[in-house]
């Protein structure tokens, strides 16, 4: 038999069906796999790419969220979105902190590079730092009640999904007996 040539698109629904059934049939509470995805979420918001992992398993640990799951949730910000998500951080964290941030400009950045003025390069990191600390508070705004409303749908989702499931189960074997 022939397999069907499938469009990305395709191939992408049926990734992310696979995706979402894995997490559903999972053999955790309803609590365990919310909180892991919650915990995720949060994790994701915050600039620290190469830390979202152990962060998201280190959170999971002690409020008995699921790591697999967290994992999963870690990825809403991914290669494809870093730069107009932390962008878009950026302009958030610059509205919510008091003090004054300078604007972060790639020209400086490749000025700097050309002159190699150490002067230039504490500056630009001093900036860079400022930056980093007003993404990071904005992460912390979003991601939390992103994180809360992450839980809430998710254990809901769940618990429907399951009792859903249960429920056909349950009719196919009193169909067969």
């Amino acid at each position: 038999m022939l397999k069907k040539n499938r469009t990305t698109l395709q191939r992408l629904r049926r990734w992310s069906r696979y995706q979402y059934l894995r997490v559903m049939r999972m053999n955790a509470t309803p609590y365990s796999v919310a909180m892991g995805l919650a915990v995720g979420i949060f994790a994701g918001f915050l600039p620290i790419v190469p830390l979202q992992t152990a962060l998201t398993v280190a959170l999971c640990l002690p409020l008995r969220g699921n790591p697999v799951v967290g994992f999963m949730g870690t990825w809403i910000s991914n290669p494809f979105n870093w730069v107009p998500f932390y962008y878009f951080l950026f302009i958030v964290g610059r509205a919510l902190v008091p003090w004054d941030v300078p604007p972060l400009e790639l020209d400086q950045f490749g000025a700097m590079l050309r002159s190699f003025d150490v002067t230039e390069f504490m500056s630009f990191g001093k900036d860079l730092l400022a930056s980093f600390q007003v993404m990071l508070i904005a992460g912390c705004a979003m991601g939390l009640p992103s994180a809360v409303v992450t839980f809430y749908v998710t254990r809901v989702a769940v618990i429907r999904y399951r009792r859903r499931r249960a429920l056909r189960l349950l009719r196919k074997r009193t169909r067969l007996s």
